[in-house]
């Protein structure tokens, strides 16, 4: 896999580096991988970088990407999206201990999402309200229709 930074650009203010790079590969590489031969591509360890964008180029063996190296891992968890912390993360096979990851990341099991909570089960359902009569329908109790004939 052939990595070339097409900008690199420092932010002090966010703390961070803001980087683009161009991936020429014949099949689309993992996200990890990438995200391990930038890191040492430019003296950084991969847990500071969030790969915040890949595209493949139409017609071409390439991947056109954004991310950004933070200095900290503190800064990193202040600025970047869960969503892409989630996405860069390793991939756990099962059988295998799962790597420390924020909780917000975690994914939920199918399990937990079928079976109701102990809480649910202990609350009453409402009950449906009987329905009223709509007032053009009501009769009022003094007065009779006439009856047609």
């Amino acid at each position: 896999m052939e990595v070339q930074i097409i900008k690199d650009k420092k932010n002090p203010i966010l703390k961070r580096r803001e980087i683009s790079f161009k991936v020429k590969e014949k099949v689309t590489p993992p996200r990890i991988e990438v995200k391990a031969k930038l890191a040492a591509l430019l003296n950084s360890k991969p847990e500071l970088i969030v790969i915040e964008r890949l595209d493949t180029v139409y017609g071409k063996q390439e991947l056109i990407g954004t991310g950004c190296i933070y200095e900290t891992e503190e800064r990193l968890k202040q600025l970047a999206h869960q969503h892409l912390i989630a996405r860069d993360a390793p991939k756990v096979k099962e059988g295998e201990a799962a790597p420390a990851a924020p909780p917000a990341a975690a994914p939920a099991t199918k399990e937990a999402e079928t079976k109701p909570k102990a809480e649910d089960k202990a609350k009453p359902k409402p009950e449906a309200k009987a329905e009223a009569k709509p007032k053009s329908e009501a009769k009022p109790e003094g007065k009779k229709e006439p009856e047609k004939k």
